[in-house]
């Protein structure tokens, strides 16, 4: 997802290196400096729940900073507003397919790569519960439970997902059985800039058989972004 210069309206409260458009500090900064984000940089907004934040954000910030240095990105967690549940998580990188992704060979971009990261550690404390339950025995025999991913995404953007006719959002439904759903304007959370729309994409996973964790739907999705 590179990054996009854009009039921001009346959320401008945001900075326009939301999306791109300044110039990269110097290579030798510390990354939660908050580099500036370049119109060449793939960039990803994820809406972090607020009871999991410390998950990604850790003692001091140093989970922040492990994922930083593991996944060779940038990240940036937006402040608290109050009255809202929700924190912007910015994910950003080169958009170089440089990380081997897992155990799959397959080559993605950092942003990409921390973007899973970052994924993963929010909904692990589910899947451990779930693990957890099934250890003790409880009958969850064929019951599933939804992942939830929720990312904020430019209009201008978002087109690619959805294709002439709504075909490609079709075609990604059909190929990943995940549902998806894109929002705007009064569905917008607070945080959200006027170009965006909200990326809603729900997958399962099963307690008794494998755990999609949404991550293949997700990764499917994001080749169209």
């Amino acid at each position: 997802m590179a990054g996009q210069r854009n009039d921001y309206g009346k959320r401008s409260q945001h900075s326009q290196s939301d999306y791109g458009g300044g110039k990269r500090r110097n290579p030798g900064d510390d990354p939660s400096d908050q580099n500036t984000i370049t119109n060449e940089d793939t960039v990803y907004r994820y809406l972090c729940p607020l009871r999991k934040i410390g998950s990604i954000i850790g003692k001091g910030g140093e989970i922040a900073k492990q994922l930083r240095a593991d996944s060779k990105s940038n990240i940036r967690i937006s402040e608290a507003m109050p009255g809202y549940d929700e924190r912007i998580v910015t994910i950003y990188s080169s958009s170089e397919e440089t990380n081997v992704f897992g155990e799959t060979g397959e080559y993605v971009c950092p942003a990409q790569d921390a973007l899973f990261m970052v994924h993963d550690r929010v909904i692990a404390e589910d899947l451990n519960n779930a693990a957890a339950e099934e250890e003790e025995g409880e009958d969850r025999f064929g019951e599933v439970q939804q992942v939830t991913v929720r990312m904020l995404v430019p209009a201008d953007q978002i087109g690619c997902v959805i294709g002439k006719g709504g075909q490609v959002i079709q075609n990604i439904r059909s190929e990943t059985c995940a549902q998806i759903r894109i929002t705007k304007d009064d569905h917008l959370p607070p945080l959200a800039l006027s170009i965006d729309e909200l990326l809603l994409v729900r997958g399962f996973f099963s307690f008794c058989f494998s755990c999609y964790c949404i991550i293949p739907e997700l990764k499917f999705l994001l080749r169209f972004i």
